[in-house]
């Protein structure tokens, strides 16, 4: 009865770790088809279409950061984050004095802010709310666009 008991634990300890290895994949992002970043600075537009086959796999990268890691390895677009913060995209700085900072906008339904305050823009003849979730949490679907843009508090 002791063997099937250290047995048992031994399983439920190795499927416990594997559950937590892999619980950093965005299980909603797609791994084919395209999408749209823009990043926004004012009238300034740059568009980035990306195939997402060529995104990294694995749990080291996920979501919108996983886009821009993939655009700065082809020399396209930079950025830094600082913890979980993104505070450089591009052009675009967070700039504490002026209470200006990096802000993600997107078209996916399971990530956009649903509190009183989201904020929305329109790009383009179509809405965008701004993102509920980090950086690292967004979803990557198939024909979304997310925006980087600049918030400014007053």
């Amino acid at each position: 009865m002791k063997k099937y008991a250290k047995i048992i634990t031994a399983i439920l300890i190795i499927s416990m770790l594997s559950l937590a290895l892999f619980a950093c994949i965005n299980p909603d992002s797609d791994k084919e088809g395209k999408m749209t970043l823009v990043i926004l600075d004012g009238d300034n537009a740059q568009e980035y279409v990306v195939d997402l086959s060529k995104l990294p796999s694995g749990n080291s990268q996920s979501g919108l950061i996983s886009v821009l890691e993939y655009l700065q390895n082809e020399g396209r677009l930079t950025y830094s984050v600082d913890g979980t913060l993104l505070t450089r995209v591009g052009n675009l700085k967070n700039d504490a004095g002026a209470n200006k900072w990096i802000w993600l906008y997107t078209d996916v339904e399971t990530d956009i802010n649903v509190t009183e305050w989201a904020a929305q823009i329109t790009y383009k003849g179509k809405t965008y709310t701004d993102s509920g979730i980090g950086a690292k949490q967004m979803s990557i679907k198939n024909g979304c666009t997310i925006i980087i843009t600049y918030m400014i508090y007053n």
